[in-house]
């Protein structure tokens, strides 16, 4: 038997592992952090272990959901019974996830922190706003509710429901900080966002997230919290209690039409980014429009919460949950779907350790409210979200609140420095699809006291109403399942038969596949996913046949006689055995099985551990140690058998899969998205086509792109944000059917073949993002550091199954990274109506006031 030394080195000759000074170096450290010693330093510079990250989450998994329901049915309005906020909403919700009620952890009044009420409400509210709020209920007189905007009360049981309300938001937050539960949703009322330190506003009497973020911090459960707040109302009592603070930081979505909708305040705008230590942690995205839709709200999670979210890196998430911005609720006027709900939720939790505390604001039409509800309790439990309502262009208000706010937090966090600034010459007359300018506009009254106390609402007539309801009936009937999650997983079983020859050394060995299985039962990741298996040889199923004829279909058949009979040019890069044609066709059943499996709904994603890789196969050549186009011929079966119209295919292994591309360029029902290093065309396969400049061609065109990394080595942040940036909006907008990741980790750190440095954690985060858009399989590619590429698969997987994931390391953002984006959106954004929000801002931001001259235009460009 071989010594251990000697399989080290002789794998390491073969490009397999890292050097031996590397991995004895990492074993040296966490054995000097076991005995509490320093490790040594490397040419004086501390050498960290790439692996730990992910080593740390070994056995760290997704917990329950919990549940928390305070519909507090004392709390009415006594001189209103039509007011909308009124327990009915809770209720709704509550009757909505009975379905799934079981799969709840549910907490109760028993199980609220001991603490005295003062105390309590003294976290966010002075002692003279919670005396007022205790007098005002007592009294229950309707005259001294007229001084406070949009508040009732109903005797001293408002008060006690607050009070309970807000208990359950700091329990449930607690339970989530200190891991007892992995999430949460707080079905409370009466809401809180809007409530001030000292007097109640807006349907809210004290603020339940505020008073949650500051017992969490008060007792050191957490170092950083995001407050995500998309209700439709700008929660202006949380932005004034955290204004001053870097340790929380607010963002919300809300409509403000340049303030003339409630609360009509000028803090509620762009320009209000904190103040002292809190400047750039105060986040608002005012909406100038109504009637927006989902693709309108996902321009701006892509491009302003999510990478704020990874670049804060917060500890918990707390969302002030409102779903008056959902369709048919007669106060947002907007037109997002309830299914929206759940692809934020599922975006978010990547960040965080997946640790979010949903609690329920506003929300006005019943039947809209409690399907979303339900639609974000389902991505608490990590069920997946439904398709969103697609639109092809973005609302142009949108767009320049987009990059308003990028504009005004551009000094403080660099995930927005990814644009350029350029001067605007003429601002009376510039281009407004690839410029942006910068400008204030408050035109808002605020109301005064007295405030109505009834009957100055809006209300949807009976004909509304009726169409709200079917719209809501035939999403749930026509579009939605109840499936929950469910990962398959696929071997080639057969693919130790495609080896090279001793004499021929090389990186493409079965040990790839081996030390995945391997670092996937130590990760105790096999049996939380469901295995599938093709009979071997002798009782071959109907699809080995079927894909046969696939195979022939994508491939020139005097080329796969070739590779039968031995025939192929010989290369560094290409081995034949004598079993690798049935090698390579195991692997894309493997594929198609998944896929089938997907169809009928047995399964939700797949993975794929199959060699050897594909993407570089072309019609009749072989390269790049691939022989067949796994990927192609699977996409082609499935089109046929799947009846599927459109499959994405995401390829984010180091080398550009110019096979590929080649075979899917001239096509429209299969787009290529390619991340790739290229450098000026130097770098494997060393081919034009692997530019920017190539978009397809014929129905293809615009279906075909790359983004092509250049003259520097890529990390973290390169490949995160422009995840964000370029390939998530892309793949929404395509709206497949399926997405089939040729997954190369190659990019890895450590790998001897991309030289890149990308954390395996990072295509952990990058397949989370991705997910909520279609099924997926992912489908191994290259990847030739054992360590790297298993790790980076076990974050895959841990992805698609909903365990928290360890967070990358964010580096700065490279410039020339930069400029691929810029490059990648000249060619694409003309044909791609979601990137039309990437604009150059004008360095100078300005005041309506001075430029009254092209009010005007600027009107005629919102409408």
């Amino acid at each position: 038997m071989e010594r251990k030394e000697e399989q080290i080195e002789k794998m390491t000759k073969m490009g397999a592992v890292p050097k031996r000074n590397l991995r004895q170096f990492i074993k040296e450290k966490r054995e000097a952090k076991a005995s509490k010693t320093e490790p040594d330093k490397i040419q004086g510079t501390a050498l960290e272990d790439p692996y730990k990250p992910t080593y740390d989450f070994q056995m760290v998994f997704k917990k329950s959901t919990a549940y928390g329901y305070i519909p507090s049915m004392e709390h009415f309005s006594p001189w209103d019974p039509n007011f909308p906020e009124n327990s009915v909403r809770a209720v709704a919700i509550h009757d909505a996830i009975q379905p799934i009620i079981g799969r709840l952890d549910i907490i109760d009044e028993s199980h609220f922190i001991d603490i005295d009420d003062d105390e309590l409400l003294s976290l966010a509210h002075h002692r003279y706003g919670i005396e007022l709020v205790r007098r005002l209920c007592a009294n229950a007189n309707e005259n001294e509710a007229q001084m406070y905007d949009s508040i009732y009360y109903n005797g001293e049981e408002s008060f006690e429901c607050a009070v309970n309300a807000a208990k359950m938001a700091v329990t449930m937050s607690k339970f989530i900080a200190e891991g007892v539960f992995q999430n949460g949703f707080a079905n409370i009322r009466p809401p809180g966002h809007h409530a001030l330190p000292d007097n109640p506003n807006g349907y809210c009497l004290f603020n339940n997230v505020a008073i949650a973020a500051n017992y969490l911090l008060k007792y050191n459960l957490a170092e950083k919290i995001l407050i995500v707040d998309y209700d439709v109302h700008h929660g202006q009592g949380t932005q004034h209690m955290f204004y001053e603070s870097d340790r929380v930081l607010y963002f919300s979505i809300h409509r403000y039409e340049h303030g003339t909708f409630w609360p009509n305040l000028k803090e509620s705008n762009f320009d209000c980014i904190g103040d002292n230590e809190g400047t750039g942690y105060n986040v608002n995205v005012p909406l100038n429009d109504v009637r927006l839709r989902d693709y309108d709200y996902l321009a701006i999670i892509t491009n302003i919460l999510l990478p704020l979210a990874y670049e804060y890196n917060p500890s918990i998430i707390l969302v002030s949950a409102g779903y008056d911005g959902c369709m048919g609720c007669p106060e947002g006027n907007m037109y997002v779907t309830p299914a929206f709900y759940g692809h934020v939720i599922t975006a978010l939790s990547g960040v965080a350790g997946g640790k979010i505390c949903v609690i329920l604001e506003g929300g006005y039409c019943i039947t809209s409210l409690a399907d979303a509800g339900l639609r974000t309790v389902r991505a608490l439990l990590g069920d997946p979200p439904h398709p969103l309502e697609y639109t092809t262009h973005i609302n142009p208000a949108v767009i320049s609140t987009i990059n308003d706010v990028k504009f005004v937090l551009r000094p403080y966090w660099k995930c927005f420095q990814l644009d350029p600034l350029l001067p605007i010459d003429n601002i009376h007359a510039f281009d407004r699809y690839n410029q942006h300018l910068v400008v204030k506009r408050y035109i808002g009254v605020r109301e005064r006291p007295p405030f109505p106390t009834k009957g100055y609402y809006s209300c949807l007539n009976f004909s509304q109403q009726k169409l709200v309801d079917a719209c809501i009936r035939y999403f749930k009937e026509d579009r939605y399942n109840l499936n929950e999650t469910v990962i398959g997983y696929m071997v080639n079983e057969e693919s130790p038969l495609h080896q090279p020859i001793v004499t021929c050394p090389t990186q493409e060995v079965q040990g790839r596949l081996d030390d995945i299985l391997k670092k996937f039962r130590d990760f105790d990741l096999l049996d939380r996913m469901c295995h599938f298996e093709l009979p071997l040889k002798n009782n071959r199923p109907t699809i080995w046949y079927e894909v046969e004829g696939h195979i022939l279909q994508v491939h020139d058949s005097s080329y796969l006689l070739d590779i039968d009979y031995d025939n192929l040019p010989k290369k560094p890069d290409i081995y034949v055995c004598l079993s690798s044609r049935d090698v390579c066709r195991y692997s894309i059943c493997t594929i198609c099985y998944l896929a089938q499996k997907i169809n009928l709904n047995e399964i939700t994603h797949g993975i794929a551990i199959i060699r050897p890789p594909g993407h570089h196969a072309k019609e009749g050549e072989a390269g790049g140690f691939c022989l067949i186009n796994n990927v192609v011929v699977a996409t082609s079966f499935i089109a046929k058998n799947c009846h599927y119209k459109k499959i994405l295919i995401v390829d984010f292994d180091v080398h550009h899969g110019d096979g590929t591309q080649e075979l899917t360029y001239k096509s429209k029902n299969v787009m290529y998205i390619s991340m790739h290093r290229y450098d000026d065309g130097k770098y494997f396969p060393k081919d034009k086509t692997g530019n920017y400049t190539y978009i397809g061609s014929g129905p293809g065109y615009g279906y075909n792109i790359n983004i092509p990394f250049n003259n520097d080595k890529m990390g973290n942040s390169d490949y995160l944000f422009t995840w964000m940036k370029l390939v998530l909006p892309l793949s929404y907008s395509y709206n497949p059917e399926l997405i089939i990741v040729s997954a190369g980790f190659d990019a890895g750190i450590n790998d001897p073949l991309g030289n890149y440095k990308v954390s395996p954690e990072t295509f952990g985060h990058m397949v989370n993002m991705l997910k909520p858009v279609a099924p997926m399989i992912l489908a191994l590619e290259g990847g030739y550091n054992f360590e790297t590429t298993s790790l980076s698969m076990v974050n895959c997987a841990r992805a698609l199954l909903g365990h928290p994931l360890p967070m990358p390391v964010l580096e700065d953002v490279s410039e020339e990274t930069k400029k691929t984006i810029q490059n990648v959106l000249s060619r694409a954004k003309p044909l791609w109506g979601i990137l039309e929000v990437n604009k150059s801002c004008d360095p100078t931001m300005r005041d309506i006031s001075d430029l009254e001259d092209i009010v005007k235009s600027i009107d005629d460009m919102t409408v």
